[in-house]
């Protein structure tokens, strides 16, 4: 059968178009593939991005037909067009595809988030973020060793910094903010955190600066020293408790620790500071945890209650003032290595162990790779909401969690479980009370009540480091706060 000589003209338009998509697929997708997956992908633990295989499929396809098609083409037209109208018929042809093209990537590729802004790199480039603030929704502190640095959620501009004095670095944060008032330690190298700075995160301005008696023992970076209750600051020390004006400054109260006893870490709500201390009998033996609960407006103690341990602590967490949740984890390999639940008279009420008989508990973000872990107000895959402690857990043998657990904290049965399909890398509460999850590049909503997951929308190359705090924010945005902000990755940025 013949083709109409009218006809002809067109299957260099075609051909065109076809070549057309088969450069815009294959430039898109390649350059994907590139940001969004370091260049590869594909297997269990490393999926392609969504959307990308067929883009990258099709772009072939569209390769090998727009080159077959464009030498029919040319034969079917040589005879009856000159050269410089075939060219300007194919010329029309790519153009007319770009379009088309992009609009078929885009569907291909699905709805996802974008970035919206990203602040420049951190200079210079040996310092590193030990713990963010969000005291509201317009405003965002990230903590470096150096310093704090606020920036505006809308756009990323910085509002102000409060630079730590020469010699001096960040090595301790409150993990409350009343009345828009944070409270850092600072400290010199292999030194107690013996200084308090108190910062009104609403303008950056100084309000008070003062020297305590720190514990000598502890000279890491440390989350456990400081913590905003109402109208007092509450700071441990060597030998006691100390309670000072949140305003001012000024001295309180100082509740003694008992001889033999160390303060570990406090938490707080408005009325309740919580401390977590170990007791050494003078012989060295017979070492205790226990739960020390103080009126934080005069140091009076309201209750004390002994943990299940009988050796020194390896890692201690207060990971929730209201309700009451503390993670212990003893040196006896045979020793407590739990979350325990209390009510608000002390009385201890579940024991989830960490090491489970399905899934381990993974909350603890520890350093990987190049990437530090925030150390002064750490970063945990886990919630505390609706009588429930909420973690991502995963198998023992695997440090890439994919799973959110939820446990009452009445008897420690697990109540649900909700597989995400990547790690999680992200897990917070926000203002509303439902849980945000960043897991295997994908930004999840769940209920939790009842552990239903909602949305699952791509991140389209989000410059993520390895430790990662998130944040919703304002409109619905989403702000991400990088541990190592110097090289791959942005200090912090926003996706909408």
């Amino acid at each position: 059968m013949s083709i109409p000589r009218a006809v002809k003209p067109v299957t260099l338009l075609l051909a065109g178009v076809l070549l057309c998509w088969a450069a815009v697929f294959h430039w898109l997708g390649w350059s994907a593939l590139s940001s969004e997956s370091q260049g590869a992908c594909g297997g269990r633990y490393d999926p392609c991005p969504e959307g990308l295989a067929p883009v990258l499929i099709l772009a072939f396809v569209f390769t090998f037909a727009g080159a077959f098609g464009m030498s029919i083409a040319v034969a079917m037209n040589s005879g009856s067009l000159a050269t410089r109208w075939m060219v300007s018929l194919v010329v029309v042809g790519l153009a007319g595809g770009v379009w088309p093209g992009v609009l078929g990537y885009e569907w291909l590729r699905g709805p996802h988030l974008d970035v919206a802004w990203e602040t420049p790199r951190d200079r210079p480039s040996s310092v590193r973020a030990v713990g963010d603030w969000i005291p509201g929704p317009s405003t965002l502190i990230r903590a470096r060793n150096d310093g704090l640095f606020a920036y505006d959620t809308s756009d990323g501009t910085r509002r102000w910094t409060v630079p730590a004095p020469e010699r001096r670095s960040v090595c301790a944060m409150s993990r409350t903010t009343p009345s828009a008032i944070g409270l850092i330690g600072l400290g010199r190298y292999e030194k107690p955190c013996d200084t308090v700075l108190a910062v009104d995160l609403s303008s950056g301005r100084t309000l008070w600066t003062k020297k305590i008696s720190a514990d000598d023992s502890v000279t890491r970076v440390t989350d456990a020293r400081l913590v905003g209750a109402g109208d007092t600051a509450v700071a441990l020390e060597q030998k006691a408790v100390v309670g000072l004006g949140l305003r001012d400054g000024a001295a309180r109260w100082r509740s003694p620790l008992d001889r033999g006893c160390q303060a570990l870490t406090v938490d707080a709500t408005p009325e309740r500071a919580l401390v977590v201390e170990q007791c050494t009998n003078t012989d060295g033996k017979n070492t205790k945890l226990r739960l020390s609960a103080l009126d934080p407006r005069s140091g009076a103690r309201q209750w004390r209650s002994t943990l299940p341990t009988e050796s020194p602590w390896e890692t201690v967490f207060m990971l929730s003032a209201d309700p009451i949740v503390v993670y212990v984890n003893e040196d006896d390999d045979r020793g407590t290595d739990a979350v325990i639940s209390f009510d608000d008279e002390g009385r201890r009420r579940a024991v989830i162990p960490r090491l489970g008989q399905e899934d381990d508990l993974n909350f603890e973000v520890m350093q990987y790779g190049f990437s530090e872990p925030f150390d002064a107000r750490p970063v945990f895959r886990s919630a505390v909401a609706k009588g429930l402690f909420i973690s991502a857990v995963g198998p023992a043998d695997k440090n890439d969690p994919q799973h959110v657990a939820a446990y009452s904290l009445k008897d420690g049965r697990r109540v649900w479980k909700t597989s995400l399909g990547g790690t999680v890398a992200a897990l917070t509460q926000d203002r509303t009370g439902e849980l945000d999850l960043l897991a295997g590049g994908h930004l999840w909503r769940l209920d939790p009540a009842t552990g239903e997951k909602h949305g699952g929308t791509p991140l389209r190359g989000a410059p993520l480091s390895d430790v990662l705090a998130l944040h919703r924010v304002k409109s619905g945005r989403y702000v991400i706060v990088n541990s190592n902000g110097a090289k791959d990755a942005p200090p912090v940025f926003a996706i909408k």
